[in-house]
This record gives structure tokens, sequence and C-alpha cells, in this order.
């Protein structure tokens, strides 16, 4: 099931407020990759987290990072999980050198990807989700 949502908070809203059955139909397949998210998520959430003054990866980069794994479809291919400097999430798919996906989730709601297929290379930014913000 895919949920459209603008903010992130909704989403988690919505997944808590979801028979547990659902739930769980729906994130069963990539609950290795949403553990992985987890321990990024906990070595990575305070400032400084590098030793070299890296960006603290905030509350909406997580939320945004869990729902873009959850409507990953079932069966596709595990990412590996990282957290960038500037506080970004990054999901990578690497089957050789010369064929990888890189999508990096911004708190923003951005998603920026890059991609090497071979001889061909794509690159950009699409917006995923808005996060909630308070006034």
């Amino acid at each position: 099931m895919t949920v459209a949502t603008p903010y992130a908070s909704e989403f988690i809203d919505q997944a808590v407020r979801r028979p547990q059955e659902q739930l769980r139909s729906s994130t069963l397949g990539h609950q290795e990759s949403l553990e992985e998210l987890g321990e990024v998520w906990d070595e990575c959430r305070h400032a400084n987290w590098d030793g070299y003054n890296a960006l603290p990866v905030a509350q909406e980069t997580l939320c945004g990072t869990y729902q873009l794994i959850a409507s990953l479809p079932l069966g596709f291919p595990r990412p590996s999980i990282s957290a960038e400097p500037d506080g970004q999430l990054t999901l990578e798919w690497r089957k050789s050198p010369g064929r990888v996906l890189s999508v990096s989730v911004a708190p923003d709601g951005l998603l920026h990807y890059a991609g090497l297929f071979g001889p061909n290379k794509r690159y950009g930014t699409l917006v995923f989700f808005r996060p909630f913000r308070e006034n």
C-alpha cells in the first residue's frame, strides 16, 4: 500500500494507527533495512558524530528515509544505509563498480540521486515529502 501524504509526521501517525497486521506486511520485507536505519540513526543523531563537526541527522530526515524504505516494492534489493556529514541519510545500491545508485534524503523532503548504469549517468533532485514545521 502506498501512502501519499505531504508530511512525514502524518505518515508516521497513519502508520501507528493502521492495524498491526497491515503495518507488519508493509515493513516485514524491509526489516533488515529498517534495523540498519535505526543503527545509523543512533550513531548520527547528535552533532559532531564523526569527530569532524558533522551535522546531526534530523528527525525529518529519519522519517523521510523510513518512508522511502517502506515504499520500496517487496523483493527490491536491500540498500546500504549511511549518514553524510551534511546531515543527510544515503541509501546506496551497488551491483558492480559500473552499476551504482545513490539516493540521499534531505530534511526538507528532497531526494538527491546519482546513478551510474554502465556508460550512462543520471542525477537530479526530486520532491519526496514535505516535512511538518511548526511556526
